[in-house]
């Protein structure tokens, strides 16, 4: 049984951006992983940890010796490896030399016909703490980071620069160098609270160490202990904290001993719309605002995270700043209402949407159109796309306030406001808002109609836009959110079923902005295919996120569709049945018309030339299908009808010879065969589907 001891490597540095903490760790893992599996060294379990100034990796149960090595290499033919007495020729003699093995050493394996020598070599493993000096440092190589830096040299670059390192297998240090660091026993503590540094004699005793001295290693416990601490706090006030994830992740990885410190503001910024000071408080201090229990509403009151013990001037400067910025947003929300909100809408002509799209103004001006295009498009009454264009004219008003140009966050909310306090009717002022909705995946969507639907105008023209010239997301590269715009889009069109065809909000959108961009017919249609390709990767997603296998999903994409809430619901309906009898039926029968379907010549069918009884009741019961299938909305009733052609379908087959002599009969068979294969193809190609 192999020996095995625990290695811990830690990388100390200046404060690393917590956006890159998650990351590394994962790439820290995988690394090592990879390293050892190269080196054939077995190991237990990886554990990989992240403070602002320490990322670390501890291997459980690594093997002490690394696993032997069987080479095999390859020699000379064997009919040029001996002579006619059997004796090794002067070419096998070399081999053997050059490789330092024996003849004892060395076999024979057949090669494309031919016998070749083959050197087996036995390497015996090396013991582990001679491998992880050349180890440890190409693990720290293969770290990569947004924004990395270089300090001591331009080959060394790394999050933030390196101070120490240390490294111990079991109760020995591992020493290599990086970076001009030479790794060895030390670590150190908390910056303010225990700097050190201080020797770790073995690695378990380092865990103890960091805990004696102010540092929380454990991420998950840090960000629990925050929850509890938040908690708390805010039973103390009375009310309870308003926990953003992403803010929380975030502050886990600000600080390596957090503290929970309460502050309170003026209760005169409660008047402020709401969202203004929990923005300040949010996204400006990493504050957690304090909320009523029962009804939501702001508290002056907020926790902030500390990574040092309480002090009393602590709290002074988180009220300090806080106050400086609440103040700013009570001047700019004074200054900006002195104006109607209509008045900003002139402004957007100062302000470049993208420079080969126009200005802000112009954007505006599509989205009015467009809206109104799809608006009626949808038979909406008159008042509603009204409603529709005036919330198009406003949404982007709000951009060139004061207060959005400050705290850009607030885009849609402070027009939402200010449209409110320029008398604007609440429909209106609540599209405004609204028609920024679903921020991201999960979020809420829009509450009414005239909302959604500027959603999906400001989308499609964002995409279309961006597209026609040559603004396209890469790999994971999407600087203008694309991605987002496009997933919002089906997120919309699914969420509130609206019966807009596909090619229509497409043909809508490149028309409006045809009159912006010149484009000739080759680039409409690039863009068109381009935009609408796109929109079905993300439809794809949508299905994935919602768990449809691979196969309904390409067997409804593959046939044409009009919205995008029809082709979900024939994908529901083929999830619900699959792998059941009725499902089965319709595939087998729709297979054994597919593979033939793909002959036939592509006429009509020829009824004079239908004489097998079992191909006239094929024909008569096609016939009946085909009006039954106009009549039906529901995909389940039209699964159901498909069923019932598999009777027919099996008669037709194992009566009619369809490859006959005659071309012309075979020919209208043939065209038979097609037209049935289309009116499945009505509801799913259901050739892609796993056969019964």
């Amino acid at each position: 049984m192999k020996t095995t001891n625990h290695l811990l490597m830690e990388i100390g540095c200046e404060e690393i951006p917590s956006r890159f903490l998650s990351g590394a760790m994962q790439q820290l893992e995988e690394g090592a992983k990879s390293l050892l599996s190269d080196k054939r060294l077995g190991f237990g379990m990886i554990e990989t940890y992240a403070t602002p100034r320490r990322l670390v990796i501890v291997v459980r149960d690594l093997e002490t010796v690394q696993g032997d090595l069987v080479e095999k290499v390859k020699g000379p033919p064997v009919n040029r490896s001996y002579d006619d007495e059997d004796r090794p020729t002067k070419a096998l003699q070399g081999f053997l030399q050059s490789q330092g093995v024996t003849i004892e050493q060395i076999e024979e394996e057949t090669i494309k016909d031919a016998r070749y020598i083959f050197a087996r070599k036995e390497i015996p493993g090396k013991a582990t703490e001679e491998l992880l000096p050349e180890l440890l440092p190409q693990l720290i190589h293969k770290l990569s980071f947004p924004k990395p830096m270089y300090w001591q040299t331009k080959e060394v670059r790394f999050a933030r620069p390196i101070r120490w390192l240390l490294a111990l297998y079991d109760r020995k240090p591992v020493i290599f160098h990086f970076a001009g660091i030479e790794s060895g026993r030390k670590t150190y503590g908390h910056r303010f609270l225990a700097p050190g540094p201080f020797e770790i004699t073995y690695v378990d005793r380092y865990f103890q160490c960091l805990e004696d001295n102010f540092i929380v290693l454990d991420h998950n416990r840090r960000r629990e202990m925050i929850r509890e601490q938040l908690d708390q706090k805010a039973e103390e006030i009375g009310g309870k904290a308003l926990v953003d994830d992403d803010l929380l992740e975030e502050v886990t990885y600000l600080v390596e001993y957090p503290v929970a410190i309460d502050g309170s503001f003026n209760e005169a910024y409660l008047d402020l719309p709401q969202e203004v000071p929990i923005t300040s408080m949010q996204k400006h201090q990493r504050y957690f605002p304090i909320v009523e229990k029962e009804s939501g509403r702001l508290l002056p009151s907020f926790v902030g995270i500390s990574n040092n013990k309480f002090h009393p001037n602590i709290r002074k400067g988180y009220e300090k700043v806080l106050q400086a910025r609440l103040a700013d947003g009570r001047f700019f929300f004074d200054e900006d209402r002195k104006e109607p909100l209509e008045n900003y809408v002139e402004k957007l002509k100062n302000v470049v949407f993208l420079e080969s799209l126009g200005t802000l103004d112009q954007k505006r001006a599509r989205l009015v159109e467009l809206s109104g295009k799809l608006g009626e498009t949808l038979n909406l009454p008159v008042e509603k796309v009204e409603k529709t264009r005036r919330i198009a004219h406003l949404c982007k008003a709000d951009l060139v306030t004061n207060m959005v140009k400050e705290f850009s966050d607030l885009q849609g909310v402070m027009g939402r406001e200010y449209a409110i306090l320029s008398g604007e009717t609440p429909e209106v002022s609540v599209g405004i808002y609204e028609h920024y909705l679903p921020r991201q995946a999960g979020d809420q969507l829009p509450s009414a109609m005239e909302s959604a639907i500027v959603s999906l105008a400001d989308r499609i023209d964002t995409l279309t836009g961006c597209f026609a010239v040559g603004i396209q997301p890469t790999g994971s590269q999407d600087p203008y959110g694309l991605r987002r715009q496009a997933q919002g889009a089906v997120s919309i069109l699914l969420g509130f079923e609206i019966n807009l065809p596909l090619q229509d909000y497409l043909d809508h959108a490149l028309e409006v902005l045809s009159s912006s961009l010149e484009m000739n017919t080759k680039q409409y249609e690039k863009v068109e295919s381009s935009v609408r390709e796109f929109l079905i990767q993300r439809i794809r997603f949508t299905f994935q996120d919602r768990g449809y296998p691979n196969d309904i999903t390409e067997a409804v994409l593959a046939v044409p569709f009009n919205t995008v809430a029809e082709l979900f619901e024939r994908a529901g309906v083929l999830n619900d049945y699959q792998k059941g009898p009725l499902l089965d039926d319709v595939i087998v029968a729709y297979n054994r018309v597919a593979n033939l379907a793909k002959k036939a010549p592509g006429n009509d069918i020829d009824q004079g030339l239908l004489s097998d009884p079992a191909e006239l009741e094929l024909f008569q019961r096609y016939q009946k299908l085909q009006d039954e299938l106009a009549d039906v909305d529901d995909s389940v009733e039209s699964l159901k009808k498909l069923k019932n052609m598999k009777k027919p379908i099996d008669s037709f087959f194992d009566n009619v010879m369809v490859m006959v002599e005659d071309e012309k009969l075979s020919a209208n068979r043939l065209n038979l065969l097609a037209a049935i294969k289309r009116l499945f193809n009505s509801l799913a190609d259901f050739s892609k589907m796993q056969t019964p």
